[in-house]
């Protein structure tokens, strides 16, 4: 039920504030970002046809009697594509699809970029820090029975662990079974393997160890890798 009642508004905070004021709270936040992004497009699709009914309504005599036929109609349009409201909307538009997106392809749940700014301005004008400091956490492995063989739950998504790789852990194969994403805790990623039976082929296989799989709370952007890629070519 807090999926779809209050998991799409919830979805639209930041990460750091979900964790802080809705761990406790049961949602699916995959579906719920979901279903955030498809709201907010469609707000946005709403929202831009009531701007250009009120444009036209405002401005479009103005245009009209000042600009010969056949350019108003052109010039109208244009005047409204180059306003500042008119890119304010589609940006949210966009932004919802792209939201939508992330929670149905990679499961990830991003809030809305003013929300996020917004949290990162006054956690700078407290702390002095744009981002929370980095700190490296391992993966957690427990051993289980009945549905599932061995639990591992991480920091960070492995979107390849797909069925039917096989994971090879302390000489040991095992097989992804399922998969869950929380909010809240530091290895919000839990994954659910059950050992590969004697009678089955092994098809694709990565060895896996905890200490192995430190990650970075905070890895560089898309940008600083790409200038650290490019440093080393140089560099060589």
């Amino acid at each position: 039920m807090w999926t779809y009642l209050a998991g799409p508004i919830l979805a639209f905070l930041p990460a750091r504030l979900r964790a802080a004021y809705c761990g406790d709270i049961q949602v699916n936040w995959s579906r719920a970002t979901a279903f955030s992004g498809i709201i907010e497009s469609f707000l946005a699709l709403v929202a831009l046809i009531a701007w250009y009914s009120i444009f036209v309504t405002r401005a479009g005599p103005a245009i009209g009697s000042s600009i010969p036929w056949p350019y108003a109609g052109p010039m109208g349009l244009l005047s409204m594509y180059m306003h500042p409201l008119t890119w304010l909307i589609c940006y949210f538009g966009v932004e919802g699809a792209v939201r939508a997106m992330s929670g149905l392809a990679t499961h990830e749940v991003p809030g809305t970029l003013p929300l996020v700014l917004l949290d990162r301005a006054i956690r700078y004008a407290k702390t002095g820090e744009w981002r929370v400091k980095s700190r490296l956490v391992e993966d957690e492995v427990t051993r289980g029975e009945g549905n599932w063989d061995l639990k591992i739950a991480s920091r960070r998504k492995k979107p390849h662990w797909k069925y039917p790789l096989t994971i090879r852990y302390n000489g040991q194969f095992f097989q992804v079974q399922g998969e869950e994403h929380f909010a809240a805790g530091d290895r919000p990623h839990v994954y659910l393997l059950r050992r590969l039976p004697a009678n089955e082929i092994i098809r694709g296989l990565e060895d896996y160890a905890p200490h192995a799989a430190f990650v970075d709370d905070n890895p560089p952007g898309f940008f600083a890798t790409v200038y650290g890629e490019m440093r080393k070519k140089f560099a060589k």
